[in-house]
């Protein structure tokens, strides 16, 4: 809420949120309860308090793509999805869309879509991860190995 009054920048809300350990999901918890009681749920999704708010399905597909992601584990599961204008703060029951100067709820249905898409964010950039990882380990390994080939050996 201090972001959407602009007392403190975007990124400084998402490192707080980052910097929270993946056991300890309960802080999430009580994170996204506390806006869900703040904000207005009864406007439908994307509906918003200032011109141009309403984001049409195209808009929220770019930025769902667009978004990075962080996940809590079992057994207090939640998300964090972090698009180029939104910051999305879900759980598989409730969840909160922020913008800048707007803020919306999730519907139940929604909120659990949007916690399986953080997950295969997650999942997914796990295993481009352990790619490059291996990628390096063995650009390492050949790097080594032909520079040890070219030593002339100690008679």
């Amino acid at each position: 809420m201090a972001w959407q009054r602009g007392e403190v920048e975007r990124e400084a809300l998402i490192g707080a949120l980052v910097r929270v350990p993946r056991d300890q999901g309960h802080v999430v918890h009580e994170v996204l309860r506390d806006l869900c009681q703040r904000v207005t749920c009864a406007e439908p999704l994307g509906a918003g308090a200032h011109p141009g708010a309403h984001l049409d399905a195209s808009v929220w597909r770019e930025e769902l793509m667009g978004c990075r992601a962080r996940a809590w584990e079992y057994p207090e599961i939640a998300g964090l999805l972090v698009g180029p204008q939104v910051v999305i703060l879900v759980d598989s029951r409730e969840g909160v869309i922020l913008r800048d100067g707007a803020a919306r709820c999730v519907p139940r249905s929604v909120a659990g879509s949007l916690m399986l898409l953080c997950q295969t964010v997650v999942m997914a950039q796990s295993a481009v991860d352990a790619r490059e990882l291996e990628a390096l380990r063995s650009q390492r390994v050949n790097s080594t190995s032909t520079s040890l080939s070219e030593i002339e050996p100690v008679e």
